[in-house]
């Protein structure tokens, strides 16, 4: 009986301890299991009703999350107070200067870096060859309809990798659009941090840009 009581006791202690903490700017722990980082909110369950209801806080009122394997991320509010008065002309330049770089295709061992431009509001990303002088493949991408921003992948040497879901043209006679999980590799984890926070802020001026007069949200 009692090693039956160890065993409860010890498993209640694991899922007591397995749990993301989100840290308000105001201080407050929040015991969680996040589930979704979106681009203003991030959405999370109660660590003590896992099966209960989905909550949401915004991105700008949490100062950073602990997760249960001990990855911290934190966060930044960088788009309503810093760069709120940046015009999308600016955003755009911004992107393809650090794309180009800073950014390189992920799962190349030779580095190969992208040439960035803009088709209209497109953003088309062609991989180009060693030498920088050709491109090996292009796509073209469609920031306005992100589907979701997952957190930076920052490893060892300050190499980093973004992580976005995001419809691209897969078929440009047909005009037929589909989903992919764009992963770019930066070097340095500001600039990737910079790269995302420009991409988040992009995303943010084609809605507004899209929005009817008079439209609120």
């Amino acid at each position: 009986m009692k090693k039956i009581t160890y065993l409860l006791l010890f498993l209640f202690t694991i899922s007591m301890s397995a749990q993301d903490i989100i840290l308000t700017t105001n201080n407050e722990e929040i015991s969680s299991k996040v589930e979704e980082i979106h681009i203003e909110t991030i959405s999370y369950k109660k660590s003590d009703n896992l099966s209960g209801p989905s909550y949401h806080i915004k991105k700008s009122d949490v100062s950073k999350i602990t997760f249960e394997n001990g990855k911290v991320e934190t966060f930044h509010a960088v788009a309503p107070a810093n760069s709120g008065d940046i015009s999308l002309m600016e955003t755009k330049a911004f992107l393809i200067e650090n794309i180009e770089k800073y950014g390189y295709e992920h799962n190349s061992h030779l580095k190969k870096g992208y040439k960035a431009t803009f088709e209209g509001d497109y953003l088309r990303l062609s991989v180009m060859n060693k030498k920088g002088t050709k491109a090996i493949n292009s796509m073209l991408y469609d920031f306005e309809n992100v589907y979701a921003y997952k957190n930076i992948d920052k490893r060892k040497k300050d190499q980093a990798y973004l992580n976005i879901f995001v419809p691209f043209l897969k078929n440009e006679k047909k005009n037929k659009w589909d989903k992919i999980k764009l992963v770019m590799s930066v070097d340095g984890h500001d600039h990737a941090e910079s790269i995302l926070n420009a991409f988040k802020h992009y995303t943010e001026l084609l809605k507004e840009q899209s929005k009817k007069p008079g439209q609120k949200f």
